[in-house]
């Protein structure tokens, strides 16, 4: 299975995982009723232009929620902490929060702050350019609910999806584009029943550019759940793709688009009985092969 090392493990997507065992670090509580934390971030393949070759977020704070006591601020690995997500994905993270013990109780929300973004894309004659993504304030705070009970010597893996495909906002002209930052995230009880969308794209199928881009839509609000941008291969037939960080016992519709139009080539339905059934916590649901319609 794919989870090796990659779900040992920022739509922005926040997991946790129950792990059994004292971990190490930060302070808070006593060895006899006290927990670990630990968070990680990560991001499914990002559907950005083909010219942005880095995406990186400077995170400065990082905060839990404790039932009946308040805010309580997580030490980052460094601080700030700044991470490239397009070096994180297909189920691979960066660890954003050492462990940490924290006082054995319930836990509503964790709060991310991040400071500032930037996004190298090429200048078309080998080098980089830097371009300042915006931000809403002078710290982006995003909260996230969630509960969880710390038990004593229990630890906690926290796993931040940062899915950059809902995460960026592009206005302006096309000539000189502003980018905006509104964090998109998905919450996960543990990355172990994180599951995934396999299928693959038939070669003949792609047209001039190469691309095809896989849309996931909801079906429980009917809106986009994330996106990926696939590329042909060079050595096959078809070509085989994988979406991460799927929430599982839930209906999806996955459409597939050759001509950047808005007309889908291929439409799949996932758990509503017709095509597919729902994708299992810590499973991939295999959804075929497209081929595009004559």
């Amino acid at each position: 299975m794919r989870f090796a090392k990659q779900f040992v493990v920022f739509n922005i997507m926040i997991f946790v995982c129950f792990l059994s065992g004292c971990g190490g670090g930060g302070g808070g509580g006593t060895t006899s009723d006290s927990g670990t934390v630990t968070l990680s971030v990560t991001d499914a393949k990002p559907l950005l232009p083909d010219d942005v070759k880095n995406f990186s977020v400077e995170f400065s704070e990082v905060w839990v929620h404790k039932s009946g006591e308040g805010w309580i601020e997580l030490p980052l690995v460094e601080s700030p902490y700044t991470i490239d997500l397009l070096q994180f994905y297909d189920g691979f993270t960066a660890e954003l929060v050492p462990p940490t013990k924290l006082s054995s109780g319930k836990y509503t929300q964790v709060r991310f702050v991040v400071s500032s973004a930037t996004m190298g894309v090429s200048d078309g004659h080998g080098g980089i350019t830097e371009r300042v993504v915006e931000i809403p304030s002078e710290n982006l705070k995003t909260d996230k609910n969630f509960t969880i009970d710390l038990g004593p010597g229990a630890a906690i893996d926290l796993v931040a999806h940062f899915d950059l495909s809902q995460s960026v906002v592009v206005s302006g002209p096309a000539s000189d584009p502003t980018y905006k930052l509104k964090p998109v995230l998905h919450l996960f009880d543990d990355p172990f029943t994180a599951a995934i969308i396999d299928g693959s794209i038939s070669n003949a199928a792609f047209g001039d550019s190469g691309k095809a881009t896989v849309v996931v839509i909801a079906e429980s609000n009917g809106e986009e759940y994330t996106s990926v941008e696939i590329t042909k291969s060079t050595t096959a037939a078809s070509t085989e793709y994988s979406i991460f960080w799927i929430v599982p016992n839930q209906e999806y519709t996955v459409q597939i688009n050759f001509d950047q139009d808005d007309t889908p080539d291929c439409i799949i339905t996932i758990g509503n009985g017709d095509d597919f059934e729902s994708p299992q916590p810590g499973e991939a649901v295999d959804i075929g092969i497209c081929n595009k319609p004559i």
